[in-house]
């Protein structure tokens, strides 16, 4: 009721204030200009809140001596405090509190003044806002703290109380709560600049040498004087970006090296179709060495121009750089096993003879015969039946011998042949299979052939036979042998690759196996044999062995026989596998033997 009743009595007070007219000469009322009307109010507000604050002060000064008086009774008080009354609100207040009086003047002072303050921000003046900051209560004098304002002193609640004493030392200005106030304050201004200049201020220092310490050998015996002491310089990386087309510049380069290989590659397939090659001799390619390079492989990528001669100028040097091969990552390669540790013989077992192995298989049996008593007598096993033959059989069956030797007979003859059955059927079980063998002689042979893989190149004068032929291609086949047989009307070339093993068998077969000057007498007719480009006369054949050596991979993926007419054809099957120089070897081959 008390509020609505004050808000009401402000409301009108405002209104009227705001409808008053201001009056022409002649007497004709004028309407008021909104700024004069706004610096009326103002200048009412300033007055009414002057008098508040100077009646407010006063009677907080008369508070703060009553309570000086009660907390020292002791005290003797002086002639003007004891002679002026000290009025409270209680005494002001009307005797019946149930009806209390409005002080409307007051109410329309602190309108005027939340107004004032409103037209003042929104005009942009800040006089009115530090005028009515001066218009609140001073705190109470009695307690001053040297770093503190007088509005640090009060409490946060907004109820005007002062800080309690005890409490003054844990108030200490912060960066938040200093205001300009305290800024203005001669006092704060000094003790801010001493505590600033009892701090110590923090050089950064660059080590550059070694305290004495570390350099007198009578206390650092590890110190070497020899070695120079540089500060650790650390280059900035700049950003750098690729140029636009640098790329696509290597990529046409790469493809224009690639057009050049192939235009080679075709210009030579057409010389050899049209026959200009020449036969190269052995000797002649032995002699003739191509010339040392202008730079070698390994410093190509490192040179820009491709010579020694710029090996001085660090700016044709390509040692840093996303372009150069040096980086600063590790490069570990994998490791190699010692063409030794590859090719060295397969430990042989001791050898025994006769009496030894039958001592250690009778001893391994009749421990092995312990071993099963051991288990029956435990119980782990049941007991076998006994073993009934012809010979034992009536000291093992007397009394069922004796009653129907016919029957017991019968039986023991059956238990017999199951016996043996079972054998046979034991060794059948324990046999490989035909692919179990050939599984088995594969590994064996592939197991040989990752200790090297040795190639032999053969020259045999005829291969008019089709069983030397045949042995040839089976034998090959059943090693597993690489290669290819050429039969050319000039002489016929085979070509093997495999391991030792393999090799070492095969040639035993053309070496020493196949009679090379039998004649074939199953052929139909000597046509045939003259039609394939085979001499009837089978008395001078021979194969010899004309190279024999361990190559790093094979140049053969399978075994082959190729029928060639000429030499260019043969020449050329060897040169799809990238060995040429076979048949320049067998054909300059000279046996002095």
């Amino acid at each position: 009721m008390v509020t609505d009743s004050r808000k009401r009595a402000l409301d009108e007070d405002v209104d009227s204030l705001s409808s008053k007219k201001v009056k022409a000469p002649d007497g004709s009322p004028v309407a008021a200009s909104p700024s004069s009307r706004t610096n009326d109010i103002l200048e009412k507000a300033k007055a009414i809140a002057r008098a508040k604050a100077a009646a407010a002060a006063k009677a907080m000064a008369m508070k703060q001596a009553q309570m000086r008086a009660t907390a020292s009774p002791t005290t003797p008080q002086s002639s003007s405090e004891s002679a002026t009354p000290i009025p409270s609100r209680e005494a002001s207040a009307p005797a019946d509190a149930s009806k209390p009086v409005i002080n409307t003047k007051e109410l329309l002072a602190q309108i005027a003044e939340r107004k004032a303050r409103i037209a003042a921000a929104t005009a942009g003046r800040g006089g009115a806002s530090s005028q009515s900051s001066s218009s609140r209560p001073p705190p109470s004098a009695s307690f001053r703290h040297p770093m503190l304002d007088d509005d640090e002193l009060k409490a946060r609640g907004g109820l005007n109380v002062g800080v309690h004493p005890a409490l003054l030392n844990d108030a200490q200005p912060t960066p938040s709560s200093t205001n300009r106030r305290q800024l203005m304050n001669p006092k704060f201004a000094t003790t801010v600049a001493n505590a600033k200049k009892q701090e110590p201020k923090k050089h950064l220092e660059i080590i550059t040498k070694l305290p004495e310490d570390e350099t007198d050998p009578t206390k650092n015996p590890y110190f070497d004087p020899d070695l120079e002491i540089r500060p650790k310089e650390r280059h900035r990386r700049s950003l750098e970006f690729n140029a636009k087309g640098k790329y696509i510049e290597l990529a046409n380069e790469l493809r224009t090296q690639a057009r050049l290989e192939e235009l080679k590659k075709r210009i030579q397939e057409s010389s050899k179709k049209a026959g200009l090659d020449e036969e190269l001799d052995v000797a002649d390619m032995a002699m003739k060495r191509d010339p040392p390079p202008d730079v070698e492989w390994w410093d190509q990528p490192l040179l820009a121009n491709r010579t020694y001669e710029d090996q001085d100028d660090e700016s044709q040097l390509k040692l840093d750089g996303t372009d150069s091969v040096i980086t600063v990552y590790v490069q570990h390669p994998i490791p190699i096993n010692a063409p030794w540790e590859k090719n060295a013989p397969v430990v042989k077992p001791l050898y025994l003879t006769k009496k030894e192995l039958k001592r250690i298989r009778k001893t391994d049996r009749a421990e092995s015969h312990k071993d099963k008593q051991d288990r029956i007598r435990l119980g782990l096993d049941p007991a076998p039946p006994p073993k009934v033959k012809l010979s034992n059989l009536m000291s093992v069956l007397t009394n069922e011998a004796i009653k129907d030797p016919t029957l017991v007979e019968a039986r023991v003859r059956r238990e017999m042949e199951e016996r043996r059955q079972k054998h046979l059927q034991d060794n059948l079980d324990r046999k490989l299979s035909q692919e179990q063998k050939h599984e088995k002689l594969k590994e064996k042979l592939e197991q040989d052939e990752k200790r090297g893989i040795i190639c032999a190149i053969f020259r045999i004068g005829n291969l008019a036979n089709p069983q030397h032929s045949y042995k040839i291609n089976v034998n090959a086949r059943e090693l597993d042998l690489k290669g290819v047989t050429i039969i050319n009307p000039k002489f016929n070339l085979v070509v093997v690759e495999g391991g030792s093993r393999a090799i070492r068998l095969y040639k035993k077969l053309l070496l020493t196996r196949i009679d090379w000057a039998r004649d074939a007498q199953s052929m139909a007719s000597t046509d045939e044999a003259t039609s394939n480009g085979q001499q009837a006369n089978m008395s001078d054949n021979k194969c010899e062995l004309v190279w024999e050596g361990e190559v790093k991979q094979h140049r053969f993926k399978r075994w082959n026989t190729r029928t060639t007419e000429n030499e260019a054809a043969a020449r050329e099957i060897l040169e799809r596998n990238q060995v040429p120089q076979y048949w320049n070897l067998a054909k300059n081959w000279k046996n002095d033997l």
